[in-house]
C-alpha cells in the first residue's frame, strides 16, 4: 500500500493568542529579568531554545542527516543579539560554578545553574565569587559572536528560558508556518507533491517563527524553530486527534531523539557545509511520523499546526491521497 500525495499551496488559518499572550509576562518565583541593559526591555534573539546546532563534514549545501552530519544536536538556551564589550549580568544572584575562557556559569540558591557564554577572554569574576543579579559584571559580549548564549537549568533539566514566568518581559507578537511538505529520504529530502509514498516513508514538515524583533547584519533573514508542532489527520467524517511532532515550550527532547523530531535536509541560520554560507535562514523540518501503511486507502486532509512560546499559532493544509 502505498501513499500519493498531491501538494497545493498551504491554507494559513491563523488562530489567536492564548491567554498567556493575552495576560503578559507572569510572576513567579522563579522569574527574571535580561542579563543585559537594559534589564526590563525584551531584546532580539538570534537563536532559539531547540534550533538544530550541526556540525557539517564539509558535505554539499543541504546535504544533512543521521549519515551525513559529523555532530548535532538541539540548541539548549537563547542568543540574545548585543554589541562586542556590552557588559552582561546575572540575572539571579549565587555564585561563580564555571569560570572559563568566555563561558561563565553561575549556581543560584534555588538549585538552578545559569549559563553565559562568548564572553572576552579576560575573566570579570572568578571561579567561587559570589554574584548579585542585574549588579555583577560576569563579562563583556565577545565580537567574534555579537551575542552571549543564555541557558537554564533547574536540576538536571534544562528550561526554555522564554517560558512564561521565566525571562521577563518578552513581548512576541509575530506567528509561525508551516509552508511545505518534503518526504524524509535521504540528505537531500523531496518536495512531497507528485509522488507516491510508501509505507517505510517518512513525511516531514518544513516551519519556522520570525524572530520578535528584527536582526541586524547578515541575519536579518534568520529564522527561528516554532515551540510546538502538531499534525492531524481528517478522512470522512472522522478525524484523529492532535499529535505532537515536537514540543519545545518546556525543555528538550533528549538528544537520541535529535533525527526522530528533524528530518534530513534541517539547517541551521548561516549553516556550514563546503563553506559558510553567511546570512542564509535556516531550514527546520519536522517529522510527522504518519505511517501511511496503517491507513485505509481515500482521501485525506492533513493539518499541520504551529504555535510560538507566547501561544500564537497557524494551521496550514495539504491534502494526502492514500493508494491502495
Amino acid at each position: 500500500m502505498s501513499l500519493a500525495v498531491l501538494l497545493v499551496p498551504a491554507t494559513r488559518l491563523a488562530a489567536a493568542a492564548d491567554s498567556s499572550s493575552r495576560a503578559g509576562s507572569l510572576r513567579t518565583s522563579l522569574a527574571y529579568h535580561w542579563p543585559i541593559k537594559p534589564f526590563k526591555s525584551t531584546h532580539p534573539i538570534r537563536g532559539a531554545f531547540g534550533d538544530p546546532r550541526l556540525v557539517s563534514n564539509g558535505e554539499p549545501f543541504g546535504w544533512t542527516g543521521p549519515q551525513e552530519s559529523a555532530g548535532h544536536s538541539f540548541h539548549n538556551g537563547i542568543d540574545i543579539v548585543a554589541a562586542p564589550g556590552t557588559p552582561v549580568y546575572p540575572v539571579v544572584s549565587g555564585w561563580v560554578a564555571r569560570a572559563k575562557t568566555g563561558e561563565i556559569v553561575v549556581n543560584t540558591y534555588d538549585g538552578r545553574a545559569f549559563q553565559y557564554y562568548h564572553l572576552n577572554k579576560a575573566r570579570a569574576v572568578k571561579l567561587g565569587r559570589r554574584v548579585v543579579a542585574d549588579r555583577t559584571v560576569l563579562g563583556w559580549i565577545r565580537s567574534t559572536y555579537q551575542h552571549v548564549h543564555f541557558a537554564e537549568i533547574d536540576g538536571h533539566v534544562v528550561h526554555n528560558p522564554l517560558a512564561p514566568g521565566h525571562l521577563e518581559p518578552y513581548h512576541d507578537r509575530t506567528r509561525p508556518v508551516a509552508t511545505e511538505l518534503y518526504v524524509d529520504d535521504g540528505p537531500v529530502p523531496s518536495p512531497v507533491a507528485g509522488r507516491s509514498i510508501g509505507p517505510g516513508d517518512v513525511v516531514a514538515v518544513a516551519a519556522d517563527d520570525p524572530p520578535s524583533i528584527t536582526l541586524p547584519g547578515e541575519w536579518s533573514s534568520s529564522a527561528q524553530v516554532p515551540a510546538l508542532v502538531e499534525w492531524r489527520l481528517f478522512h470522512g467524517g472522522t478525524r484523529t486527534p492532535w499529535k505532537v511532532a515536537v514540543d519545545f515550550r518546556k525543555t528538550l527532547p533528549p538528544p537520541r531523539d535529535f533525527w526522530e523530531v528533524y528530518g534530513s535536509g534541517t539547517y541551521q541560520n548561516s549553516p556550514t557545509f563546503d563553506h559558510i554560507y553567511h546570512g542564509m535562514a535556516g531550514r527546520y523540518l519536522f517529522r510527522l511520523h504518519i505511517h501511511p501503511s496503517r491507513l485505509h486507502p481515500g482521501s485525506y486532509q492533513l493539518a499541520v499546526r504551529v504555535t510560538d512560546i507566547r501561544g500564537h499559532r497557524s494551521t496550514s493544509w495539504w491534502p494526502l491521497e492514500i493508494a491502495g
